[in-house]
């Protein structure tokens, strides 16, 4: 592209907020878009940098909320295998896609939301960027559970967070049986004549963010100081890339019936296949921890009256086979009596976590079977 083409598109795609050096004294923009420095995100990247490899040969990078691309550059410039961008912003793809072109950079944008991730789909990445982004985000929680599932190795997080010297100190909230840290969490109000009334959420504190992190899933949170007192940057660590079955925010399944009879005579033994697939990003656990059993799978059967009415919840079970990963199959055997009394009975199927939950609570479909006693 000419000098001239070059000065066209960057006045066409107005108004900037990253600036993004093109090469020969061209700039993306001269001036601020929104109160921001001119050379936003430049001293953003200076203290994210410090958290991430100097070399990335070989990695995958994923940057959620990418913008106009100035840190899906920098990744690639590291030596990143593969740099995926993504924003829900049409616009804002449009202005990285035309950055990508005039600096010839390898690099892939896609138009998704935060909460449009899954790793079905896109894979998982060894590095997620989510910079700028999270008190964007109207349903935080399922925000931080999808850049977590996303997140092979390491997120970095880097946000707007609640004035330090307006929080409150934390507290212990009495739950009954469970005494938990509480931590502060603003909600932004945003008046009708706001320019962003519909783009920011909340404010965390660090405390709430560090707690929140850790409960969806990672392993390691690191907090860095931001470039103001208001912002915060977090390194986020996995020691695996999918959690097990004692985190319950990820399990998810479908079961078919393989074989099992429809009539019976009182109390005789009766063997039923199932199919369980793992839908969910949690490995299900045959063993859970050592002496509780807390996180093993289970399969259930509750013994029902046709109205759906419990007779026996835990009517019979059985073990899986072995351990469970995401997207695999496996047939369990589960044998059980027929009920004493004549008459017509339900017989509804369901997988549960050992002492967290079992599967229909989470969103997860039982099994249901009809069984006459004769």
């Amino acid at each position: 592209m000419t000098t001239d083409d070059i000065s066209r598109e960057l006045q066409r795609l107005q108004t900037w907020f990253h600036c993004i050096d093109l090469g020969g004294g061209v700039f993306t923009k001269t001036q601020s878009a929104s109160g921001e420095p001119v050379e936003h995100p430049r001293a953003t990247w200076e203290t994210v940098k410090t958290c991430l490899p100097k070399d990335l040969s070989g990695k995958t990078v994923l940057d959620v909320g990418c913008n106009a691309g100035f840190y899906s550059i920098e990744m690639k410039r590291r030596g990143a295998a593969r740099v995926l961008g993504v924003d829900s912003q049409r616009f804002l793809v449009h202005q990285a896609v035309f950055v990508r072109q005039v600096l010839g950079l390898d690099i892939d944008y896609q138009r998704l939301s935060v909460y449009d991730l899954d790793p079905k789909a896109l894979g998982q990445f060894d590095v997620t960027l989510a910079l700028g982004l999270i008190y964007h985000c109207k349903h935080l929680v399922l925000a931080l559970e999808k850049l977590f599932a996303v997140t092979g190795e390491l997120l970095i997080l880097e946000t707007a967070i609640y004035p330090p010297e307006y929080l409150p100190p934390p507290f212990v909230y009495d739950g009954g049986s469970v005494q938990s840290p509480a931590h502060a969490l603003a909600y932004v109000e945003n008046p009708p004549e706001y320019k962003e009334a519909i783009y920011n959420w909340f404010l965390p504190g660090v405390g709430a963010l560090r707690g929140l992190l850790w409960n969806v899933g990672f392993d390691e949170v690191e907090i860095f100081p931001g470039v103001q007192s208001d912002r915060v940057v977090l390194a986020c660590r996995k020691r695996e890339p999918y959690p097990d079955s004692r985190m319950i925010s990820y399990l998810a399944a479908k079961l078919t019936s393989e074989s099992g009879a429809t009539r019976s005579r009182p109390g005789e033994t009766l063997p039923f296949r199932i199919r369980a697939e793992n839908l969910g990003l949690s490995r299900w656990l045959r063993l859970g921890e050592a002496n509780t059993q807390k996180g093993a799978v289970r399969l259930v059967a509750h013994l029902l009256a046709t109205d759906g009415q419990p007779i026996s919840w835990d009517y019979a079970s059985a073990s899986l086979p072995g351990d469970l990963a995401p997207g695999e199959t496996v047939e369990i055997e589960i044998a059980l009596s027929a009920p004493d009394t004549p008459g017509q009975y339900l017989l509804a199927f369901d997988l549960v976590s050992e002492h967290l939950a079992w599967f229909e609570d989470l969103g997860s479909a039982v099994l249901e079977h009809n069984l006459i006693v004769e």
